[in-house]
């Protein structure tokens, strides 16, 4: 095992420690991943998130940033690390900092933000998501309620200001990476559906203007 002390900026902490840093190399992707006493899905979390990117083709890395948990959560990443040589674990941090200390300790050229209970659920969201910010079409895409997709180069002021976790961290991220003139994108799953859907709803009152009668709702 091996360990890697940084001092890092007044807000985020005195000091973090990252375990197992065995290497500066860049990668593809890094995750970061705040958790606090989230002991039930964090190993898994790390695995399914893993899986998902070797599939991929993606080199990464995996920042789990303990935010003060209080349970068994750091002993279990510590059984599931060594099947996951790509796993960081960085503690010190204080809470609500875990997304900006990750992003200032990171090594891909793209960051994924996610949280332990989002990465339990379908990640299938993350290769549009990814592919449009490695394309240069955005620097930010937002998948509400899930997770964030971000170029490191552009977005770690955005990061180091935006504090917190779930939809607080989300709005707060977009909103300074607005006012920087950074290209965003954010959006729900299914996004595309209700997009169609507003768009025959419109077409279903202009039809009903033209011909004078009211048209069954779609």
């Amino acid at each position: 095992m091996s360990f890697h002390r940084i001092h890092a900026a007044p807000r985020h902490s005195a000091c973090i420690r990252i375990e197992n840093m065995q290497s500066h190399a860049p990668v593809d992707v890094s995750v970061v991943m705040p958790f606090g006493d989230d002991e039930d899905v964090i190993g898994t979390a790390c695995q399914r998130i893993a899986r998902h990117l070797d599939e991929m083709g993606l080199s990464h890395e995996i920042l789990a940033i303990d935010e003060d948990s209080g349970d068994n959560s750091h002993a279990i990443l510590g059984l599931v690390r060594p099947g996951l040589p790509q796993l960081r674990i960085v503690s010190g941090v204080a809470a609500g900092r875990g997304f900006a200390a990750g992003a200032a300790t990171a090594r891909g050229r793209i960051l994924w933000f996610i949280e332990p209970a989002s990465a339990m659920r379908s990640l299938a969201a993350f290769g549009r998501a990814h592919n449009r910010v490695a394309r240069g079409e955005l620097d930010l895409a937002v998948v509400r309620g899930c997770f964030s997709v971000a170029k490191r180069a552009r977005l770690l002021a955005a990061v180091d200001g935006a504090p917190g976790r779930g939809g607080l961290f989300e709005r707060r991220l977009v909103r300074r990476a607005q006012k920087r003139g950074i290209a965003v994108e954010a959006y729900e799953l299914g996004g595309a559906q209700s997009g169609a859907r507003r768009l025959a709803e419109k077409l279903r009152g202009r039809l009903a203007l033209a011909f004078g009668a009211a048209l069954p709702r779609l």
